[in-house]
């Protein structure tokens, strides 16, 4: 077993659910050099949907198996990599993103529960599943959970998007109370086609990667008022084909997945929140199908 440093602040974790073979990986990159290394491999993280750091270093992977009941949530220990499960089954049926709350529980967003898709609450510790919101059912066809983080007030913020398949204008972003899990919309339609990844960033502003946003141009990332719920276009067309996974970065610059469905490119880029320029900070084949980003503190 390797024995890593400890992750200095600033580097970049992607989890991939098909790399090495299909065996699924968690890669580092340099956030100056772009040099891409492997942190974690194999094991459980074939199928692995999403990416977050707990405050003490360690790495939490959410995972779909892609049968009912049997999905997990993994912690890599952010010096060896080695993995261990939090929790598996239960509630979880279709995991598809994770985020970790202030008080260490971990939230992930599961895109079938209960038919709808619902936010699950994690004790970090004992693994006990909780189900915090339950997805409504609503939209034309209804819309279910792809991604989710934490808004500085605690507050859980979730992009829900037609699963079955395409881009969808019944599309929305909805913010979850943290203790009733009472549901409001925050915006819908608009340029929200098959939102993927939703971050906020130091002004509360809330930015959505959406991979089928701007037809014709890639998709791209919208900012989100989260007072009022207007969309401004941050970043589209570029070197964007599919847009997905989405963090911020210490100085505010954001950073996105792009993993082309019918193709074989699959880029880290890193976007401009003002101008919205975009420059390739990793890319190649090492990457198969990239899920989730997430950045050392």
């Amino acid at each position: 077993m390797t024995v890593h440093q400890h992750l200095p602040a600033g580097t970049i974790l992607l989890a991939d659910s098909q790399a090495l073979g299909c065996a699924g990986m968690v890669f580092r990159v340099d956030p100056v050099t772009g040099e891409v290394g492997q942190f974690a491999l194999g094991g459980e993280l074939q199928g692995a949907t999403g990416i977050a750091i707990e405050s003490d270093g360690n790495i939490v992977v959410s995972k779909d198996r892609s049968f009912p009941g049997t999905g997990i949530l993994l912690r890599l220990d952010g010096r060896t990599g080695a993995q261990s499960e939090v929790t598996s089954g239960g509630k979880f049926t279709a995991p598809i993103d994770v985020a970790v709350e202030a008080d260490g529980n971990i939230l992930v967003a599961d895109v079938a529960t209960g038919g709808f898709g619902a936010v699950i609450r994690v004790n970090r510790t004992t693994g006990k599943q909780t189900v915090l919101s339950q997805g409504d059912g609503t939209g034309d066809p209804a819309v279910r959970a792809a991604g989710l983080c934490v808004a500085p007030d605690g507050s859980i913020l979730v992009v829900e998007q037609n699963m079955i398949g395409g881009e969808d204008l019944s599309s929305r972003l909805v913010r979850v109370d943290r203790v009733s899990g009472a549901r409001t919309t925050v915006t819908s339609g608009g340029e929200l086609r098959s939102p993927c990844g939703v971050v906020v960033d130091s002004a509360g502003h809330i930015l959505i990667a959406d991979a089928n946003a701007f037809p014709g141009f890639g998709g791209g990332v919208i900012k989100v008022d989260p007072a009022t719920g207007a969309q401004t276009t941050v970043s589209s067309g570029g070197g964007f084909v599919a847009p997905g996974s989405i963090a911020i970065e210490a100085d505010g610059s954001l950073l996105v997945t792009d993993s082309d469905p019918g193709g074989t490119d699959r880029f880290l880029f890193r976007v401009d929140p003002v101008t919205g320029a975009q420059k390739v900070v990793a890319s190649g084949g090492q990457f198969k199908s990239l899920v989730g980003v997430a950045v050392v503190r």
